[in-house]
């Protein structure tokens, strides 16, 4: 029988526990803007008009959205002004993808000490993580979770790293910090305080149950549709180095067999899931390019 901890190791930890949590208050939270854009996608019937009207009321997000129309990525032969030709010109996807990563810049710009994203990695790997949720979410068809909630989910699944990263021994520097190693230090890790940063926020359950459940995406014997999306689109961005290393190796191969658990409980067969991997190393093979200028 193990002897319990002394009472004033409980309260210590009680005490580091209490400091961590503080931090939560501290952290900038998500644009109205991207709560608004999910409600949207929740209805049967929307037309881009409708993004329009949200999108105006954040002139950042305006000026974000223009300047990327404008920019050679594009290569708009004449000058776009407007809202609606910004629309028009980069599609809906690409102008969601726009007003998210500029919603969560004051969150993912966070130059990391302990973990391994070196330069904008930690920025890189949360939305490449959700780009491949979205695309996973929508080949799934999932009643539980959608293609935009994957994408808010895969954008926030490590959010707890971010207050994780002060309270950690730096003196190691840059590396693979383990989920006991998290526990060890902090008395959380980081899906646990992910968990309670989404709850601070009031973020929507579907959204908050991937992020909790992306480790272990089995609950109570039965996979878990959002937790299993996010782990699938978290183990082909680690694969494939996206923010974990300064070069990208999409190239590498992903099989099927190794996420079949998860790819069956999504009804994903096996050439599915290669032509998701192969629209998403087209998309992922200019992430940087595309959003590095919304610093």
């Amino acid at each position: 029988m193990s002897e319990a901890p002394p009472i004033s190791g409980l309260v210590e930890l009680k005490s580091l526990q209490k400091r961590v949590l503080s931090q939560i208050e501290s952290l900038p939270s998500l644009s109205t803007v991207v709560g608004e854009f999910l409600q949207l996608s929740r209805r049967e019937y929307f037309t881009a008009m409708d993004f329009e009207k949200i999108l105006v009321k954040d002139q950042a997000l305006v000026a974000r959205l223009l300047k990327v129309a404008n920019s050679s990525f594009f290569g708009c032969p004449r000058p776009i002004e407007t809202v609606h030709e910004a629309i028009v010109l980069i599609g809906m996807d690409n102008m969601k993808n726009i007003v998210y990563a500029v919603s969560s810049s004051g969150l993912l710009r966070k130059q990391m000490k302990c973990y391994m994203y070196p330069d904008k990695g930690y920025w890189l790997h949360s939305m490449a993580v959700a780009l491949s949720a979205r695309e996973i979410a929508d080949a799934a068809k999932s009643d539980v979770v959608g293609p935009e909630e994957a994408f808010v989910a895969g954008l926030m699944h490590d959010i707890g790293k971010l207050i994780l990263d002060e309270f950690l021994d730096h003196e190691p520097g840059p590396r693979i910090v383990s989920l006991a190693e998290e526990k060890e230090a902090t008395g959380f890790n980081h899906i646990e305080l992910g968990s309670k940063i989404m709850e601070r926020w009031n973020i929507s359950d579907s959204i908050h149950s991937a992020l909790r459940y992306h480790h272990d995406f089995m609950v109570e014997g039965e996979p878990h549709h959002g937790g299993a999306i996010i782990s699938i689109a978290d183990r082909l961005c680690n694969t494939w180095c996206v923010g974990t290393n300064r070069m990208m190796n999409l190239g590498a191969d992903v099989e099927y067999e190794d996420h079949a658990q998860a790819l069956d409980a999504l009804s994903i067969k096996e050439d599915k899931f290669k032509a998701i991997q192969m629209k998403l190393r087209k998309k992922l093979v200019s992430i940087e390019d595309f959003y590095s200028g919304d610093e």
